[in-house]
């Protein structure tokens, strides 16, 4: 039983890290971001790329919320350790996710 939760919790933290690899949360500044939006206001493909990153990013999420929940009993027990796990997904995006988007990025 106690297996069955630290697994889906492990899940659960992965899909999180996913999520803030794909939206380039640990390495983006804030100035950054608002470049790129002003740059998506104005280029229609960047705006689409954007909006299917955002879609994306919020679907692994949802998937690492929906794989926790039934370990949890109760709402309040759910955003208690939800939080704890997107903590837990900060610090292993920041580790990992430098590297995820290099190697995903096409050479240039």
């Amino acid at each position: 039983m106690i297996a069955v939760v630290a697994l889906r919790f492990a899940a659960a933290i992965v899909f999180d890290a996913l999520a803030f690899t794909v939206w380039d949360v640990g390495t983006r500044p804030p100035t950054q971001l608002a470049r790129d939006l002003a740059r998506g206001v104005r280029s229609p493909t960047l705006l689409v790329r954007g909006l299917i990153r955002f879609a994306l990013g919020v679907a692994l999420l949802f998937l690492a919320a929906t794989i926790a929940r039934p370990a949890m009993p109760t709402l309040r027990t759910f955003m208690l350790i939800e939080t704890g796990m997107l903590i837990a997904a900060l610090l292993v995006e920041n580790l990992v996710g430098p590297d995820l988007r290099r190697r995903l990025r096409p050479p240039a």
